[in-house]
Formats: C-alpha cells, sequence, structure tokens
C-alpha cells in the first residue's frame, strides 16, 4: 500500500445540504488480489491502522480515501503535482484503476454522527450506519 499524502486535500464539501470541513485521500495497492473478498480484506486492515474514525466524526462532514492499483498508469502520482486540482482530476480518470472507496458521510438530520461505506469492484457496503439512532 503506497499512501499518496503528496495528494491529500482538505476543504469545504457539501454534504445532505450541510456545508463543512472534507478530507480527500488517496493510495496506490500494489499486487492487487483478484477477488474482491481479498481486497476488501486488504483495504479495511489498511484503515483500521490509519484512520481514527472518532476523530474523524469530529472534524468532517466527508472523508474519504480511494484506492487505485499501482500501475503505469498511477506509479507517476507518487511523485505528486504542485495544483491538486491537476492531479486529482488525471487520477480520477483512471478508472480503469480504480479499486474502491473508504467514506464516512454525516448524517442528513443529526450533525454529530454520520455512515461509513466500503466500495469494493463496484460493490457498496455499509460498515457503520450511525444515522437515526
Amino acid at each position: 500500500m503506497i499512501y499518496l499524502d503528496k495528494l491529500d486535500h482538505q476543504g469545504t464539501v457539501a454534504v445532505n445540504d450541510q456545508y463543512g470541513p472534507g478530507y480527500y485521500r488517496y493510495a496506490l495497492i500494489g499486487n492487487t488480489p483478484n477477488s474482491p473478498d481479498s481486497l476488501r480484506q486488504i483495504i479495511l486492515k489498511y484503515v483500521d491502522s490509519t484512520v481514527n474514525n472518532e476523530d474523524v466524526e469530529k472534524k468532517y462532514i466527508r472523508y474519504f480515501i480511494q484506492f487505485y492499483r499501482l500501475s503505469d498508469n498511477t506509479k507517476s502520482y507518487i511523485k505528486g503535482k504542485e495544483d491538486f486540482w491537476d492531479i486529482h482530476n488525471d487520477i480520477n480518470q483512471e478508472l480503469q484503476d480504480y479499486l474502491g472507496e473508504y467514506r464516512y458521510e454525516r448524517c442528513k438530520d443529526d450533525s454529530s454522527h454520520g455512515l461509513w461505506t466500503l466500495e469494493v469492484a463496484g460493490k457498496r457496503d455499509t460498515l457503520e450506519n450511525k444515522c437515526n439512532r
């Protein structure tokens, strides 16, 4: 797993008619397994060791890490670019290398809770839903 810290971006975002801080992150995965279940486990192990969910819930209304396959198309992103939006647009066009996303979004009617999801191989699963408790 190669975390692309040069692509970190924080800014104001809109989620469910709320405006607040968002944090976007990116990572590359080398030796990607063919099995979606194996890939899911790799991503979950990574985020369990790097993401403090309680801190995220306190600070952000949206947070995500997008995962891409390490390939000839994506390896240049390790070096980064001066302009976040240039590289953000570039990496988001690498759809053939897109693997999934770990995401938090604040609930629509509850400003202190949110929904955690994981998307792998086009399938989005709810990991934890604290909305409407």
